[in-house]
């Protein structure tokens, strides 16, 4: 009895757990962690696949640098300009620069190469490659796990899926196209700023040379009034000029000097203002503009044809163009996102069971014998008839499932209209633009001609009437003819007329970076363009009193 007992002990061994699970080896020692077989054949793969386009999504915005300074060098003729990942000039390499002076090419080399907000700008157009390289991203998938615990102990119940939104298989060509228009409006958007700082640096050295040439006039207009002062003693102490006429020539000197010390001031202060469009933290005082204010030349480019250049050369409008096509986009993903989430996937789920009770050997040998009238051995099943009642079991289930977001009350109609809006807005600016471009290059070609022929006029007819005139004065006051107020009267005539012309020369010289600008080319770089030949024939230089 004692080895029948043992023998049914013996065979009574605990179960082997199900295999509908299966272990992943860490080591050779852990065989115990299991996870479901679906997570294994399906999860895997994909967790690779994404690891692997995860390492190959990176930023790299060089090219478009690349393609920014390129059309910065098509646009302002400048030989150099910024890159973000080259060195920039350094401190030495700018107090070479400026140790002999500074010239007008010098100056836009320096703020193409050293402007701080043009550095920054060019950063937008990284940040703008980061989201085209994000628009060809797909969305992370959704792994969910859950173990739920049967109340009376036993085989708990463990469900999984793993789900992946495919929505981004349709909408990630439109969303990488408008990412990509949204990259060349930033690179032509900084190409156009690195054309504002060129024309801004351009005029803000016109206006410092300008001011450098008032302060050198102011200069020679208190040594001018010095000697007439002088003059003006001698004749007084010679009986011919009364104390009046020389309190006079002394208070004109006085105001000679105190608006030499405005010019200084002016001319400090233009220097300062030229500076800051070049990034410097120097002192300016003593800083030397080496080139003096430009000529026109012999020929002036026709209005009509520069307007034809500028429509196809002006990078706002090529801006604005990018972003028509980019609102074209637009509308369309909104169309596309009528279904904002479907996702496909798979689940599985291990069912819960009740644990066996153990088996009193003893009380089913009582029964058993009991229901016989004679000891009786109860019956047993053997291995394979209790793996072969387990199999009848469904323990696991696995398929395939889908879930998508139903449009019935939001149909995404508010940002397709948007979006068609914004598109039609676009339009409607690059329109705008189109038609504007034609009056700004008529204004500043007409503002230019007559800048130009304001320095004819004064060239050729005020400053030498003005030089005459003080001659003759000068000449009748050492005679006596004329009175010392007439005197002062001419000298103020000159001095307004050789101020005048500096300031005239000065904005005459604006309006060709302004021109330059306008039309979003240099002027030097237009060939095709027609010149119109009998506009300024007069404008020859001639030697300036």
């Amino acid at each position: 009895m004692t080895f029948m007992l043992s023998c049914l002990v013996r065979s009574m061994r605990f179960p082997r757990p199900p295999f509908d699970v299966i272990s992943i080896r860490l080591d050779q020692t852990m065989r115990n962690i299991f996870v479901l077989k679906w997570s294994v054949n399906v999860a895997c793969p994909s967790l690779a696949v994404l690891m692997v386009g995860v390492g190959c999504a990176t930023v790299d915005p060089k090219p478009d640098y690349r393609r920014t300074r390129t059309l910065i060098q098509q646009r302002t003729g400048a030989a150099e300009s910024y890159h973000p990942e080259e060195d920039g000039l350094t401190a030495d390499e700018l107090s070479a620069c400026l140790s002999d002076g500074l010239t007008r090419e010098e100056a836009v080399r320096i703020a193409l190469l050293n402007n701080r907000k043009l550095q920054a700008a060019f950063f937008d157009i990284g940040m703008a490659r980061a989201d085209w390289v994000q628009s060809g991203l797909l969305s992370n998938p959704s792994l969910g796990i859950g173990v739920m615990f049967p109340e009376g102990g036993g085989r708990s119940n463990i469900q999984g899926s793993l789900a992946q939104n495919i929505v981004d298989l349709w909408q990630m060509p439109v969303k990488k196209r408008i990412a990509e228009h949204q990259v060349e409006r930033q690179v032509v958007r900084v190409a156009r700023f690195a054309g504002e700082l060129v024309a801004q640096s351009k005029r803000a050295y016109y206006a410092a040379v300008a001011a450098k040439d008032l302060l050198a006039m102011a200069d020679e207009n208190v040594d001018l009034l010095g000697k007439a002062c002088d003059a003006a003693r001698a004749l007084r102490e010679a009986g011919v000029a009364s104390p009046l006429d020389e309190n006079l020539q002394q208070g004109e000197l006085l105001r000679a000097k105190l608006d030499r010390r405005d010019a200084r001031l002016a001319s400090v202060n233009a220097k300062r203002s030229l500076a800051g469009l070049l990034s410097l933290d120097l002192n300016m005082d003593e800083l030397d503009l080496i080139d003096p204010l430009p000529e026109l030349g012999e020929r002036v480019l026709d209005a009509d044809s520069l307007i034809a250049v500028a429509r196809e050369n002006r990078l706002d409008l090529i801006a604005l163009e990018e972003a028509v096509d980019a609102g074209s986009a637009e509308v369309k993903l909104e169309y596309l996102r009528i279904f904002p989430d479907v996702s496909v996937g798979i689940g599985g789920e291990r069912l819960e069971g009740r644990s066996q009770p153990a088996r009193d050997v003893a009380a089913d040998f009582a029964r058993a014998s009991l229901g016989a009238g004679e000891p009786t051995i109860p019956v047993m099943q053997t291995r394979g008839e209790r793996q072969a009642e387990k199999d009848q079991e469904i323990e696991f289930m696995v398929g395939p499932n889908i879930a998508l977001t139903l449009p019935l009350f939001d149909q995404n109609q508010a940002q397709i209209a948007k979006a068609t809006y914004a598109q039609v807005q676009a339009v409607k600016s690059y329109e705008d633009l189109y038609l504007q471009i034609a009056q700004d290059l008529r204004v500043a070609v007409d503002r230019s001609k007559t800048f130009w022929s304001h320095v004819v006029f004064y060239r050729r007819e005020l400053l030498p009437q003005a030089e005459r005139n003080l001659e003759f004065t000068e000449a009748a006051y050492q005679a006596g003819s004329v009175g010392v107020m007439t005197l002062l009267e001419s000298q103020r005539l000159r001095l307004d007329a050789r101020r005048g012309y500096v300031q005239v020369w000065a904005n005459a010289s604006a309006s060709l970076s302004d021109l330059e600008h306008a039309t979003g080319v240099p002027l030097g770089d237009v060939e095709s363009a027609a010149f119109d030949e009998d506009a300024w024939r007069s404008t020859e230089p001639v030697e300036t009193p």
